[in-house]
Formats: structure tokens, C-alpha cells, sequence
């Protein structure tokens, strides 16, 4: 249960930050993402803890085509694309405008992570260099929309790129017949 309840309260962060502030009080380098639709929407942030408390930072871009600096300055050439789509799991529609976010650990201490947002046909697509990724989804609009990995167990979030090339999601409601609206 705690688990979930983490899950929840990072998804929760990451609709305020999606739907909130598009400046950075950090300086974190972005990255942009492309999407087979010709349009594309990025966020890096990265986290991390220090000794007199915690520090976050949140740069959003948008771009069309893929470049990056890694967090030790130096350029990453070698660039995968994953994409996926979501869909309502009652009526098997589209999910549009929902963000699918991955993050990653730079050490123990210190993590970063990217997301991006499907198109009208729920479809998204994101540049990502080599490496292994938590992936999740969520809806800054819609609190109670639960999303799922197409054919894996609800805990196995974890994908490694190259090696992962689609990771579809489902859509569910976390309480049945509930209507909790986001910030949006």
C-alpha cells in the first residue's frame, strides 16, 4: 500500500509541475522529444536530496527533434526511440494528453527523469539514450485515472532501453464511478 501511495504522490508532483511552471528555479540541461505527430512536448527534472534538506528543479522544452547533454556535460550521440499508446481500458479509445513519464537514477542519491504527452490518438514518442528506466503514466486532469503497462504485472515498471522499443498503457479508474478532477 505504501507503494502505491508513493506512486500516487510522484504522480500528483508531476501534474502540478506539467500543468504549473514552465521555468526551472534549476539548471538542468532538457532534452527535446519528438513524436511521430509532428509535435512534441518534454520535461527534465532531476531531484535529489542534500544535507540541509531537499532540492528539486524542473526544466521544461519543447523540440522536434532529439539533442541532449548528459549531467556530466558531455554529448550522448546514440538516441532510442520509444513509443506506445494509451487507451481507455472500458471502451478501448484513445487517451489523449497524458503524460508518460521516465525517470532514472544517477547514483544513489540522485535521480532524473524526462516525460512526454500523447496526441489526440494517445500515441506518444520519446528520444531516450541507453539505459534502464522506471516508466509510469498519469493525467494531471483526472486524479482518478490509474494507468497499467500492456502485459506486465502492476509493480514491473521497469524497461531498458535499447531492448524496450513500445510500452503501451491502460487506463482504468482508481475508484470506480469517482470523479476526482486535477489541477487543470
Amino acid at each position: 500500500m505504501k507503494r502505491i501511495s508513493i506512486v500516487m504522490i510522484l504522480m500528483l508532483v508531476l501534474a502540478v509541475a506539467a500543468c504549473g511552471s514552465t521555468s526551472g528555479n534549476g539548471g538542468t540541461s532538457s532534452s527535446g522529444t519528438s513524436s511521430s505527430s509532428g509535435t512534441s512536448s518534454s520535461s527534465t527534472s532531476s531531484s535529489g536530496t542534500s544535507s540541509n534538506g531537499a532540492s528539486n528543479s524542473d526544466t521544461s522544452s519543447s523540440g522536434t527533434s532529439s539533442s541532449g547533454t548528459s549531467s556530466s556535460g558531455t554529448s550522448n550521440s546514440a538516441y532510442y526511440t520509444v513509443s506506445g499508446q494509451i487507451v481507455h481500458r472500458d471502451t478501448g479509445e484513445p487517451y489523449p494528453n497524458a503524460y508518460v513519464r521516465f525517470g532514472w537514477l544517477v547514483n544513489a542519491s540522485y535521480g532524473e527523469e524526462t516525460h512526454t504527452l500523447t496526441d489526440s490518438s494517445g500515441r506518444y514518442a520519446i528520444q531516450l539514450p541507453a539505459g534502464q528506466y522506471q516508466v509510469t503514466a498519469g493525467d494531471s486532469c483526472d486524479l482518478n485515472a490509474g494507468f497499467a503497462i500492456v502485459g506486465k504485472a502492476p509493480d514491473d515498471v521497469m524497461i531498458t532501453v535499447p531492448g524496450t522499443s513500445e510500452v503501451d498503457f491502460v487506463e482504468y479508474p482508481i475508484t470506480p464511478g469517482a470523479d476526482l478532477p486535477g489541477v487543470c
